[in-house]
């Protein structure tokens, strides 16, 4: 172990693994541990083309398709707990900027699950008998899913394809050099989005070492085996998250769902929060360090107790 290369890489490095034109999957689920410091980072390098393969990572999806980086995107549900709908995404889509393939939320996990586990098809209950099967968007009907008779009886069950992203981005608790990754909390469905991909990039609140993770093995959700870069952000989630660091910061989500009513604030809001800022070190300075302490956790409880936002 003593030997073994350290998979640590900054932020940008990392960034610059994602081409233009790439397929991408990435972790979190509503407000917690989306890798929002990486999706500035490719805002900031002004990547383009991109597909993205999601579950529920609503404000990744938000913000990449407010500004511009998203082609095509197969998904399965997207809105903002407390404040509605994507506004920018759901613009792209109807302004037939950018295709989309629906699923439920089994049919992706479905989908990467397949990919995953090297599998030509995973076969699923969910689905079946509506338009999510009915009607195509980008990709062709056969291609998507096809109905099957069960060879062990018990009816017909809807076999979909797999989904392979070149590119896994998940954020988490911490990891130590050799790319041995935890999370606590809740963990959506990394652990599908991460076998599924060609290249796993984790980005973590902390570096720990390898005898930090040893004392907590139940915890490690991805083993180095699995993860090809780990990027130290901490407050790599914010505005969104991470259990047992941070709460979500209400306020600055309210900022940008207000902004994004109009094509002049998003750009406004893009400008002051991501192009106009030099790195993730320089956001954080931007944010103060007094709001950042404010989102703190109780370190007991994993969460804060009382609100206290603003």
């Amino acid at each position: 172990m003593a030997g073994s290369p350290s998979k640590i890489t900054p932020l940008e490095e990392a960034a610059r693994a994602v081409p233009d034109g790439a397929s991408l999957t990435a972790g979190g689920f509503a407000h917690s541990h989306q890798p929002l410091a990486f999706s500035r980072e490719l805002i900031r390098q002004g990547r383009s083309r991109l597909t993205l393969m999601s579950v529920a990572e609503c404000w990744v999806a938000e913000f990449l398709a407010a500004a511009g980086l998203l082609e095509k995107v197969y998904f399965s549900n997207f809105m903002f707990e407390g404040y509605g709908r994507c506004r920018r995404f759901s613009k792209a889509v109807e302004a037939g900027t950018l295709a989309v393939e629906d699923h439920s939320h089994f049919g992706m996990v479905s989908r990467l699950m397949a990919a995953g586990l090297g599998l030509p098809f995973m076969p699923m209950r969910a689905m079946a008998g509506t338009d999510i099967l009915a009607v195509s968007g980008f990709e062709q009907a056969a291609e998507k899913a096809q109905r099957l008779e069960s060879p062990f009886g018990d009816g017909v069950v809807t076999a979909v394809s797999p989904l392979k992203p070149d590119v896994a981005v998940i954020h988490a608790a911490r990891a130590d050099r050799l790319g041995n990754v935890q999370l606590f909390g809740t963990t959506s469905v990394i652990e599908e989005q991460a076998r599924a991909a060609g290249l796993v990039i984790v980005t973590v609140e902390e570096i720990v070492d390898t005898a930090v993770i040893r004392r907590q093995p139940e915890m490690t959700l991805l083993p180095a085996l699995m993860v090809d870069m780990v990027v130290h952000v901490p407050y790599g989630a914010h505005p969104t998250g991470v259990y047992g660091y941070y709460d979500h910061d209400a306020p600055h989500l309210a900022e940008y769902y207000a902004a994004s009513q109009t094509d002049a604030g998003t750009t406004d809001w893009l400008d002051r929060w991501v192009h106009g800022i030099a790195d993730h070190w320089a956001y954080l300075d931007a944010l103060t360090i007094s709001r950042l302490l404010r989102l703190r956790v109780d370190p007991a409880l994993g969460y804060l107790k009382e609100a206290r936002h603003g």
